[in-house]
């Protein structure tokens, strides 16, 4: 279920920037961003929730989450300097790739906790 949600969020940001609502090309506006970039912002978050959705490339969907989320949160940080909704969001959409996959990947949980020492 938070998996799903993760990529359906994802995949959605990237739906709506490539439609370009009017609010999305204000939003983006706003934190500096011209509008040509609306357009490769959406395919990378598109892209990151197709990865991740995907079993196979899970993994790589959760890295490529983490990079979004992070760069959304450093562009925000830069032009409010205060912790808000938009940067509380992107936290647990990366909290939420890692858990969801944790809770699916077997092999991930035994990499976490394995506490063998090598």
């Amino acid at each position: 279920m938070i998996s799903t949600l993760t990529a359906f969020v994802m995949i959605a940001d990237g739906v709506a920037g490539l439609v370009r609502p009017d609010l999305i090309m204000s939003a983006m506006a706003g934190d500096g961003w011209p509008p040509e970039t609306v357009l490769p912002i959406a395919i990378a978050a598109l892209t990151a929730g197709i990865v991740y959705a995907t079993p196979r490339t899970a993994f790589l969907g959760a890295i490529l989450i983490t990079g979004f989320a992070g760069g959304a949160i450093a562009v925000h940080l830069r032009v409010t300097r205060v912790l808000i909704w938009p940067e509380i969001v992107n936290i647990a959409i990366a909290v939420c790739a890692w858990t969801g996959l944790y809770l699916r990947k077997p092999g991930l949980r035994a990499l976490v906790f394995d506490r063998r020492s090598t």
